[in-house]
């Protein structure tokens, strides 16, 4: 039988186990710095929060083109309202890409050829500036290209002023020879996918039975998933329309990449539905004197209406009417300019490329906030005679009938990427870091219209589930976990069931404190002070578990799901704590003192619940209640928002125990970082608390690293703060200043998702901007007093000097099965990085203690 020994017998061990490993760190001073950053990022996207187009620089063209900035729309619902579920999967409308490629084609020097077979200038390629002299700052991608003497640059844009799915693509062609070049023409080619399917927005859609019409020289392309009307941006030569079966000189791909000198064929056919058409369009551009430059271009716009084209085409009139291409670009890159100028506030003291990034993390920003609330529904969802049901009603507020338009609760969503990152929904916890950085940032409409999304959207729906009815859940309006896009909160499955957080409701109180203080604006608060009081702050003083006097088990950060995966995390415990007493200044100053009361001492009875509950015999701060009491596998990075939010002194012996115990466990080898926990490696060889580990645990997580660096400042490691925003400021201006969800943790590339928002563009302008600021923001006014806190060594899990857990529960996976072979510790343990030796030290000791204890029990 498995016996635990008592301290005294296995106190030597682990002071031997421990003084070796000092000594090793204490040799290990050759200090470590990052692998070299490399550019792995070549997808463009821009937004204008009704649509999102994407240019690909590998492939040198556009490649995707969304017909809503979400991923889902709402549920899919049956003839009584009620949300479908097949074989235990909910079941949604998934919002769709109808663009399969659109590319520009030259002709110059007596041939012709199109761009995408030309290789890129990657490093003159990105966006666009917003002034002279500066870099990036607008929603504008650019593909920079050479043929010969001519400079061709590709613009890609969503326009902010078309409050539709629309985008531009516009091409400059300069001379940069000495001589003239003569006979230039451009051809563009635009290929969209309108037949059925929902297949997923990342994915393409049929094209069955699509139609070409053509108005003047606007072309017009309708099928099943509505129509797309393209407007050509300058005088017109050539207009060619074709089936993808066509050869010869009917097909407008064939002639140009041909290469020679022949014209596009006109269009001419009457409208008739094919399968697989595509449309192009020849501009003859001249002699271009050498230093001048001429432009081409072709605006489009989506109505998911099959016979809304004379509507759509109005659109783009009101748009663009005669403008030129260059036009539209100038004028868009103004808009940008004025945001920047007329609403960004820059923290002070920053460098010159972190203001690069964080003015074009702003534009990241604004790009992932939906400001759609209408839309065009068919009476059938993906094919013919597929019902289709909607929970909304018309604009004018009477039901809806379809087809026809719906009035949904979508505007103000803060994405939590934007593409070809995966996660285009609207989490609170995303939303949250991102409303109070639009704050910060001085943009208070976009932020204020994220926070009222939250208390407008239709949520609660998951009360009465009965994975919740031992909780006697109370009334909520904060999501459990995400939205769709219309406004409608969701959930997703595995086998473990559903995710359920309540994480969510503590983020949303302190995002709103924090953009109270931040912006001086009370009416928000004062105008849903009843919503906000009973459905927020009290729900979340409900969750409260009377047993251990944190927040009851849930999902949390991490998304455990449920079905004894859920936990009593820190995390969830950690934002409720800050959360309340935010709550309790915001009901104090509305006047609602019970309520003041109220959430102070429930936020500080929580803080002092994980101070004597969730800390071991070291005062490390553990990831959860469960797997602290385990006695392993409770390292998580999301912990240091409970100094990052001010719940405990930086400084203070639960700081120092923590972050030491994290850069010893979650450091990463190839960056300045973390990584999110100890999942992945906790249960080698044994069953444990959390045996769902992946590379999403192991994997250096942005989010987790910024806050760290937040916590190294507060705590006067300002070398190590550095060392992380100089990593996210060098990786993210490499990968065009698209801030990562994750970097690999041994090659140090993005991994997964980006362009990331709340995570990502949020976390460092809060980075930022903390570090600009200096002050110390204590939540309910005060750090928790940690002399009242008695502990023993080695009373509960805990490792001596180092923080951690016990040895004899089995040793340290070694660096050869994926843990970090070099690694910082700050507080008495590593000064400078290890060298490897530490972690096969330290492996080594764990197993001398495992054996020792076998042979004594």
């Amino acid at each position: 039988m498995k016996r635990s020994l008592p301290v005294s017998s296995r106190t030597p061990w682990r002071v031997a186990a421990f003084s070796l490993s000092a000594l090793l760190c204490a040799l290990a001073t050759e200090a470590r710095a990052e692998v070299a950053v490399q550019r792995t990022f070549l997808k463009l996207p821009s937004s204008n929060g009704h649509g999102a187009v994407m240019l690909d620089l590998e492939q040198k063209k556009v490649t995707h083109f969304r017909e809503h900035l979400f991923a889902t729309e709402e549920p899919i619902i049956d003839a009584a309202g009620n949300d479908v579920f097949v074989r235990g999967q909910p079941q949604v409308v998934h919002a769709r890409d109808v663009l399969f490629d659109a590319f520009f084609g030259l002709r110059s020097g007596g041939t012709q050829r199109w761009l995408s077979t030309q290789d890129a200038d990657l490093e003159a390629s990105g966006y666009a500036a917003w002034a002279p002299g500066k870099t990036a700052g607008t929603g504008l991608a650019t593909l920079v290209q050479k043929v010969g003497p001519l400079e061709v640059t590709t613009y890609v844009f969503a326009p902010q002023s078309v409050p539709h799915a629309s985008f531009v693509m516009a091409l400059r062609v300069r001379n940069t020879g000495t001589a003239a070049s003569t006979g230039v023409s451009v051809f563009s080619l635009h290929n969209f996918h309108l037949g059925f399917g929902r297949p997923g927005v990342m994915s393409d859609i049929d094209e069955n039975g699509e139609t070409v019409e053509l108005n003047g020289n606007d072309f017009a392309e309708k099928g099943y998933a509505g129509a797309v009307v393209a407007r050509p941006l300058g005088a017109v030569a050539r207009k060619a329309a074709w089936v993808s079966t066509a050869t010869g000189s009917g097909n407008a791909y064939t002639v140009v990449n041909n290469g020679g000198g022949q014209d596009l064929q006109d269009f001419t056919a009457a409208p008739s539905a094919a399968n697989g058409w595509a449309t192009a369009y020849q501009f003859n551009l001249g002699d271009i004197a050498a230093g001048a430059e001429k432009w081409a271009g072709v605006a489009f716009v989506h109505t998911g209406n099959p016979d809304g084209v004379a509507e759509a085409r109005q659109w783009l009139v009101d748009y663009a009417g005669t403008s030129d291409a260059k036009t539209l670009v100038d004028a868009e890159v103004a808009r940008w300019a004025a945001f920047q100028t007329d609403t960004v506030k820059v923290p002070a003291g920053v460098a010159e490329r972190e203001e690069q990034l964080v003015r074009q993390s702003a534009v990241v920003l604004h790009m992932a906030q939906v400001r759609e609330s209408e839309t065009f529904l068919r009476d059938s969802l993906s094919r013919d005679g597929e019902a289709r049901r909607t929970r909304f009603k018309a604009p004018d507020g009477s039901p809806a009938t379809l087809p026809g338009r719906v009035r949904h609760a979508g505007k103000g969503a803060v994405l939590a990427s934007l593409p070809p990152g995966q996660w285009t929904y609207a989490w609170i916890r995303d939303g949250a870091y991102a409303a109070a950085a639009m704050a910060t940032l001085g943009m208070r409409a976009d932020a204020r219209d994220a926070l009222s999304y939250y208390l407008n959207a239709d949520s609660g729906r998951f009360q009465s589930w009965r994975e919740l009815q031992p909780y006697s859940m109370p009334p909520y309006i904060i999501t459990l976990t995400r939205y769709h896009g219309f406004g409608v909160e969701e959930t997703d499955f595995n086998e473990a069931g559903p995710n359920l957080e309540f994480d969510g409701f503590g983020l949303f109180l302190w995002s709103l404190r924090h953009y109270e203080r931040t912006t001086g604006d009370v009416s928000l608060v004062d105008q849903t002070w009843p919503t906000v009081s009973t459905k927020v702050g009290d729900a979340l003083v409900a969750l409260i578990d009377p047993e251990t006097g944190l927040i009851r088990p849930d999902s949390s950060i991490w998304e455990t799901h449920w079905n004894g995966r859920q936990r009593s995390w820190a995390y969830t415990s950690l934002t409720a704590a800050r959360g309340l007493c935010d709550a309790a200044a915001l009901a104090g100053r509305v006047g609602d003192t019970a309520r003041a009361t109220r959430y102070r001492e429930a936020g500080e009875s929580i803080r002092k619940a994980m101070a004597e509950k969730l800390t071991d015999g070291n005062y490390v701060l553990a990831s959860n209640l469960e797997e602290l009491k385990a006695g392993r596998g409770y390292w998580d990075a999301a912990v240091f928002d409970a100094f990052a939010f001010g719940l405990f002194d930086p400084n203070g012996k639960i700081a120092k125990a923590t972050v030491r115990g994290l850069d010893l466990r979650l450091s990463s080898p190839a960056g300045a970082g973390w990584s999110r926990n100890d999942d992945r490696y906790d249960h080698a060889g044994f069953a444990d608390m959390s045996p769902w580990g992946s590379e999403y645990d192991s994997a250096e997580w942005v989010i987790v690293s910024l806050r760290g660096a937040m916590v190294k400042r507060m705590s006067g490691d300002a070398a190590r703060a550095d060392r992380v925003l100089e990593w996210v400021t060098n990786q993210s201006t490499k990968n065009y200043l698209a801030v990562a969800e994750t970097y690999d943790e041994l090659k140090g590339t993005h991994k997964f998702n980006i362009p990331m928002v709340g995570f990502g563009a949020g976390a460092y302008a809060l980075a930022l901007a903390h570090r600009a600021d200096g002050t110390e923001d204590p939540a309910c006014g005060a750090y928790f007093d940690e002399s009242t806190l008695t502990k023993t060594p080695d009373a509960g899990p805990g490792t001596p000097d180092a923080g951690g857990e016990e040895p004899d529960a089995g040793p340290w996976t070694p660096p050869d099965s994926g843990l970090h072979p070099d690694v910082e510790v700050s507080g008495g343990g590593c000064s400078a990085a290890g060298t490897g030796v530490v972690w096969w030290v330290l492996a080594l000791s764990g197993l001398l203690a495992v054996v020792a204890r076998r042979r004594r029990a």
